[in-house]
């Protein structure tokens, strides 16, 4: 296959679930199991870079907000992982997502700026919140967030569900367990709260694996406008 996705499943996908992704609670969304070729899926895991290696990993620690590694490093980053991210930047792929989310002219992130590997261990978290709005390089509005994980044998006890909270961040909505080869969907907005807020109680060694890719737009629908703004944290806003 040329693809590590199925167009032709993707667009029956995106036909058959486009309203219900957009009349979603709390905010648009959807979650897909399968999503992309299992021999592909199987090669990011078994390529996927530990805290160890040299991946060109940052390092976010600031307590009770975020604790995690990044990279988008693609001089570091494995070929496999490579091929994903670039395959989920290509044509096909945006046609899929615009399909489904009902979102026109979206445009995909080369510089993958704040995407790429992602990569939680023992204690790790990542604060209720909403994203960043604006890309400063493309001069774009962030749109849509694909959340695809690499977790094999996850137990409900090591906690690290993805949570979608209610966009007054009041509470939460819906938790999605981080499985392997499942893909979430969502709006991103200033008010599209989530997280996996609980630490990991994940076995020393073991990870929270998850390719993070980020779609903008040069323009929003007005009732959506905000100044650009960093990250924004559930009871603590830093423009």
């Amino acid at each position: 296959m040329k693809f590590i996705f199925d167009p032709r499943r993707l667009d029956d996908i995106a036909t058959r679930e486009s309203e219900r992704y957009q009349m979603a609670a709390p905010f648009p969304h959807i979650v897909i199991d399968d999503f992309i070729e299992e021999k592909a899926a199987q090669a990011i895991l078994e390529n996927f870079p530990r805290a160890e290696d040299d991946a060109g990993w940052d390092r976010y620690a600031a307590a009770g907000f975020e604790m995690k590694l990044s990279s988008s490093n693609e001089e570091k980053l494995p070929a496999p992982i490579c091929m994903a991210m670039h395959q989920l930047n290509s044509g096909p792929f945006v046609d899929f997502l615009e399909k489904l989310t009902g979102i026109e002219h979206l445009l995909p992130d080369p510089h993958l700026f704040g995407g790429g590997a992602h990569l939680v261990g023992r204690g790790g978290h990542l604060g209720v919140h909403a994203d960043f709005n604006w890309h400063p390089r493309l001069h774009a509005h962030r749109r849509i967030n694909l959340l695809l994980y690499f977790n094999r044998d996850w137990q409900d006890a090591w906690q690290g569900d993805l949570e979608l909270w209610a966009t007054d961040a009041s509470h939460r909505v819906a938790s999605i367990a981080p499985l392997f080869n499942r893909a979430v969907i969502f709006n991103t907005r200033s008010d599209t709260f989530h997280g996996h807020p609980r630490p990991l109680e994940i076995p020393e060694g073991e990870y929270r694996r998850s390719l993070a890719m980020y779609y903008y737009s040069a323009e929003r629908p007005e009732a959506e406008l905000m100044a650009p703004h960093n990250t924004r944290y559930k009871g603590y806003h830093v423009d």
